[in-house]
């Protein structure tokens, strides 16, 4: 009985490891959405000429 509980105290704590592993893993870099406003689309900003200067 005392074996069988050591198995599954060893299982548990390796599963745990590679749930929280997967968890925290980084899902690559946040970008942010490219505009022609200063602040965002949504909310009104002053269009950014410069953006299409040539």
């Amino acid at each position: 009985m005392r074996t069988k509980m050591t198995i599954l105290a060893i299982a548990y704590v390796a599963i745990s490891g590679l749930l929280l592993a997967v968890a925290h893993q980084s899902s690559g870099p946040v970008t942010t959405e490219k505009t022609d406003r200063a602040g965002g689309a949504d909310n009104g900003a002053v269009f950014l000429s410069e953006r299409f200067a040539g």
